[in-house]
């Protein structure tokens, strides 16, 4: 093998571990993603019964959350304390264990950001957690508003 082939074939091998780096890495923050997805969606899903919308939000909710709080729709749609959409230029990152979701415009002067925990092997909603202000500033929304590792 040439000194050039070496060359690539280290510079392939490179590329290919800082690919596999970057999907390992960036898993979490797209799981809990997806599971928003979901429950936005659920939330909003037409032809459904309410019943089994509500089911299936449910699943995409963690113990904790369903402990403290009631599932209903809202009369606008969507559910009670979840934005109906996702921006586009949403905000998602790794906290702690957990994975905060920021779903609203970039534009607003108070965002709410949603936690996410890992429960059952799957990312779940967790509600909300804090209020992200302009310049990054984030405000705890309640002071039950702890991390799942703290839980009993």
């Amino acid at each position: 093998m040439s000194v050039r082939a070496r060359w690539l074939a280290v510079a392939g091998l490179a590329a290919l571990g800082l690919l596999a780096f970057e999907v390992v890495s960036t898993q979490p923050v797209r799981g809990a993603v997806r599971t928003f997805n979901d429950l936005v969606q659920v939330a909003n899903g037409v032809g459904l019964p309410d019943e089994r919308r509500l089911a299936m939000a449910r699943g995409l909710c963690s113990r904790r959350y369903l402990a403290s709080h009631a599932l209903e729709f809202s009369p606008e749609g969507g559910l009670v304390g979840l934005p109906r959409a996702i921006d586009k230029n949403f905000a998602a990152w790794r906290e702690g264990p957990d994975v905060w979701i920021c779903p609203t415009k970039r534009t607003s002067r108070e965002r709410p950001v949603y936690r996410f925990v890992r429960e059952d092997g799957r990312w779940k909603f967790d509600g909300p957690v804090a209020i992200l202000r302009p310049g990054g500033e984030i405000l705890p929304a309640a002071a039950d508003a702890t991390t799942a590792a703290e839980e009993p």
